[in-house]
């Protein structure tokens, strides 16, 4: 087994056993890391490497505002849903210019909302 496959693997296998929240705070981590990555791909002028990277932040963003319960009486879900939103018309504009200046905020965005939830999640435990 080559070392894509073994890290596919164990990637999966943490997916699976995960928690529906270390399943969103995974989610955060994984959009926080392919928006870093696309911004590198830009300034290195590998469009295609950046386009795979931000498509993947926008899936990212996707799941996380299908995730949301809008259920809850709290202006938080209607909160979250306009902010998934923002980034990810920011992402589009930073795909369609291959605009990396764009993607600090939203890399910082997603960072707080990583911290507040791994914050919040850990107050519940």
């Amino acid at each position: 087994m080559g070392y894509e496959n073994a890290k596919d693997s164990y990637l999966k296998n943490q997916v699976i056993s995960a928690s529906p929240n270390k399943l969103i705070e995974m989610l955060y981590q994984g959009a926080i890391k392919s928006v870093k990555i696309a911004g590198l791909a830009i300034e290195n002028d590998d469009p295609k490497k950046a386009h795979k990277e931000l498509v993947r932040a926008q899936d990212i963003l996707m799941e996380l505002k299908g995730s949301l319960n809008t259920e809850v009486e709290s202006d938080v879900p209607a909160n979250l849903e306009s902010l998934y939103d923002f980034m990810n018309e920011q992402l589009v504009k930073a795909n369609i210019n291959k605009d990396k200046t764009l993607l600090p905020p939203v890399v910082k965005m997603l960072t707080e909302l990583l911290d507040a939830w791994t914050q919040i999640t850990t107050e519940i435990k």
